[in-house]
């Protein structure tokens, strides 16, 4: 049987606000890879995609969100009217979306044009917002198909024509209704996974490849933890937290070197580093590799085995990372300096004991000293991600985040407003407290804004005092 032709697309959403977003997507570049290893002919189509090197910086992105609204207003906008006609010239049986809550409406918009154009085209879509909404067929009519939790069989299955209702993790329609089978089974091998597509890029031709950062790597899939303002143990489900070996991270690396990077490939900037001012730090070659899992220092053991094969195996690759400083020793911080980490992101939060209960963070102040402080002697920087405005936070909590902040001198500071995200444990509490959370799914994704959310108590000094804590940074080295 010959294979379907298949285009997964990670709709537009920076492009909209005057930026861009040239990063590979990995959870469609998984499921193109495992389409493409079982006989079909998937490629990835990313509709934030820019080919220049002019963008918009953070500043001036929020500051477009008038702008960036109006978008939705008008549904004939020249925008959609091109991200549509590109997934028909591609001549699809089948197109998958990549979904979060901010770019429900943006796939909405999508879906209904593409339907127009050709009926035949069957559509499906993935990713956060439809693992967290098992309705999202209720709002998007045009769209045949959702995929709850991992998608690379569900979607497979769904190509190979299997009926649907017999899927695992598969949401269709009967009737007037719809027939859901809940969630993907867990795979239980993720090593066997093939690596995700990073070749069959669609509408981007070989001389701009080079812009696409594609050396994102995923090792874990899932977070045993239980942030109550964070989404991820609740579309991947914390009990189903899945490792790859250490064999298979660097073997990944490899690929990505041999094949990406050792191709004398010349451009100038990559999609990590994203605001003009911060030059010192831009990667010129795009070399570096990125892990996106939640955290990455997961289990000591297997992050010692994954640093020491790194070093003894002279990969010379820059990479950095997300993780939590209650995984630090000096052993761990020691040997990222040596296998070329060049940053971690690390989520403090809140300079409250009392904040850092409610929203069940599982660290403490103390942690957080103590592990940004063996960063810091084992030079390596750190970016420090602070929120304010969680319910109940009072002007003396947010007192305590601004003199913790100022004290860990992180390189980088990531300073936002709370934002209740669909389906997390804080968004259904703040329901039930009586919050209409009423805003457009959008206007969520706004959280550095300094417009409050679910706390209007907060001095509004304060708040500005806390927003311009960036301004500690006054070297200009930027962030990665």
């Amino acid at each position: 049987m010959m294979g379907s032709r298949v285009l997964l697309v990670n709709p537009p959403f920076y492009r909209l606000l005057g930026s861009h977003y040239n990063a590979n997507s990995l959870g469609i570049a998984y499921i193109a890879s495992y389409l493409n290893q079982n006989g079909h002919d998937a490629w990835l189509y990313n509709a934030d995609y820019v080919n220049q090197r002019e963008y918009a910086e953070i500043r001036e992105i929020f500051d477009s969100f008038v702008n960036y609204v109006d978008f939705f207003n008008n549904e004939n906008d020249p925008i959609w009217e091109e991200v549509s006609q590109k997934i028909i010239d591609f001549n699809p049986k089948w197109v998958g979306y990549t979904s979060y809550t901010a770019n429900v409406n943006a796939i909405d918009i999508i879906s209904k044009k593409v339907k127009k154009m050709n009926p035949q085209v069957k559509q499906v879509i993935g990713g956060t917002h439809a693992t967290l909404d098992g309705l999202v067929l209720d709002k998007l009519k045009s769209i045949d198909f959702s995929i709850r939790r991992e998608g690379e069989e569900a979607m497979l299955s769904l190509v190979n024509g299997n009926d649907p209702k017999s899927i695992s993790g598969v949401v269709s329609r009967q009737g007037m209704g719809l027939c859901n089978n809940g969630d993907s089974k867990v795979i239980k091998l993720i090593d066997d996974l093939p690596f995700p597509e990073r070749d069959k890029l669609y509408g981007i031709p070989d001389s701009e490849k080079p812009f696409v950062d594609v050396s994102y790597i995923c090792s874990i899939r899932g977070c045993p933890y239980r942030c109550n303002y964070c989404a991820s143990p609740y579309s991947w489900k914390r009990d189903k937290t899945q490792y790859r070996s250490p064999e298979s991270v660097i073997s990944e690396m490899k690929h990505i070197k041999e094949n990406h990077w050792n191709t004398k490939k010349q451009f100038d900037f990559s999609a990590s580093s994203n605001t003009q001012s911060k030059q010192s730090l831009k990667i010129k070659d795009n070399t570096i590799v990125y892990f996106v899992d939640d955290v990455f220092t997961i289990k000591k053991k297997r992050v010692k085995t994954i640093l020491k094969q790194m070093i003894n195996q002279n990969l010379n690759m820059d990479w950095k990372c997300e993780a939590r400083t209650d995984h630090f020793d000096e052993e761990i911080c020691e040997l990222m300096s040596k296998a070329g980490c060049k940053r971690v992101k690390l989520g403090f939060e809140t300079g409250s004991d009392r904040i850092l209960k409610e929203i069940q963070k599982d660290e403490t102040k103390e942690d957080m000293r103590r592990g940004a402080r063996m960063l810091k002697e084992a030079g390596v920087p750190i970016t420090a991600y602070f929120m304010t405005g969680f319910p109940g936070e009072t002007n003396e909590d947010l007192k305590q985040t601004i003199e913790f902040a100022k004290e860990i001198e992180a390189d980088y500071y990531s300073l936002s407003v709370m934002a209740p995200y669909f389906g997390t444990k804080i968004y259904y509490d703040l329901i039930e407290r009586g919050y209409k959370l009423d805003k457009k799914p959008w206007e969520y994704f706004y959280h550095q804004t300094g417009d409050m959310m679910v706390n209007n108590d907060l001095s509004e000094d304060l708040v500005d005092e806390f927003l311009n804590l960036n301004k500690l940074n006054d070297s200009g080295k930027g962030y990665l």
